[in-house]
């Protein structure tokens, strides 16, 4: 046999046994289960809580990961990891002041940090209820619950995603937090005569209340604490779709009855082939100034149109 054709089938020889190798390779990583957390950016699982329960549960999601079903049942147990939050407040802001906040331990429940896969299973997925007491929970506070897995039964961790952000966020029928939700505002307000437009954001407070600024007053980076305070107000549905308007802080409200059919919520507005829910609300407010006194009043005639995505 020539020397050149020896060269040939030794290369063919050991071209296969890599590629065999590469394939087993492969295989394994795979086939591989791995149990994990799901979750999206920055491990942060984002999830809103309805205000219309004084107990509302949502879940976190615990999977394994592989091209085939896992072998063996699968015990995984979370435990709380404050370090998590810490990290991601350091990462992402600039001043305490801005930091995303721990849920107090008295807002949230979870009865157990444990969950079961089951062996063979054609869902890869357990849940772990997390039950939350929504009433009080500020539209300005980011809240997370930090938690990272203590401990599988069986086979490995994805040690990337083995720990989760939680993210708490509120809503009701009117607005919602985690996707802030604006009004389309027109009208007027007088002393000086101003005319109202542009988008309102509305922030979700209670089942049927919701916060609002005065006017074109607008949220920006630089709005702080007492700036809410100062200039918002609370709108509250009633049962008949009648509206109330009190203070959010130091001003003074007192409602007015100037425009026809104002004052009220309409969820099922007609225009054209689609259905609007819009606020008409009138009433009259003055600030409360740094020496103790009030300004002048200025009366609000306002139509806010919920914008749609």
């Amino acid at each position: 046999m020539k020397t050149s054709f020896k060269i040939l089938i030794a290369c063919i020889v050991a071209n296969s046994l890599i590629g065999c190798n590469t394939d087993i390779i492969y295989q394994e990583e795979q086939y591989k289960t791995l149990v994990y957390i799901l979750s999206g950016t920055d491990n942060v699982f984002a999830t809103s809580y309805t205000l219309n329960e004084e107990e509302a549960v949502r879940y976190v999601s615990i999977g394994c990961g592989g091209s085939n079903s896992n072998e063996k049942e699968i015990k995984v147990t979370l435990e709380p990891n404050p370090e998590m939050l810490d990290k991601f407040n350091s990462l992402n802001y600039n001043y305490e002041s801005e930091y995303a906040k721990f849920l107090p331990a008295d807002r949230y429940e979870i009865m157990s940090y444990t969950a079961t896969l089951p062996a063979n299973s054609d869902y890869h997925y357990a849940r772990i209820p997390v039950k939350v007491r929504t009433l009080g929970l500020s539209p300005d506070s980011i809240y997370f619950i930090p938690l990272k897995i203590k401990s599988v039964s069986n086979f490995d961790v994805n040690e990337d995603k083995s720990d989760i952000l939680f993210r708490v966020a509120i809503e009701n029928d009117y607005a919602q937090q985690l996707i802030p939700t604006y009004y389309s505002k027109s009208g007027t307000m007088t002393n000086p005569v101003t005319v109202l437009s542009g988008a309102k954001l509305v922030q979700p407070l209670e089942k049927d209340k919701v916060r609002m600024f005065i006017g074109n007053e607008t949220y920006a980076s630089t709005t702080t604490v007492a700036d809410i305070e100062k200039l918002s107000v609370v709108v509250q549905i009633l049962e008949d779709n009648s509206l109330l308007v009190t203070p959010y802080g130091s001003m003074e409200v007192e409602m007015l009855d100037n425009a026809k059919g104002y004052n009220r919520y309409n969820p099922e507005l007609m225009q054209g082939t689609s259905k609007q829910r819009v606020f008409y609300l009138n009433y009259r407010f003055r600030l409360k100034q740094a020496n103790g006194t009030f300004s002048a009043w200025r009366e609000v005639e306002e139509r806010l149109i919920r914008i749609e995505d």
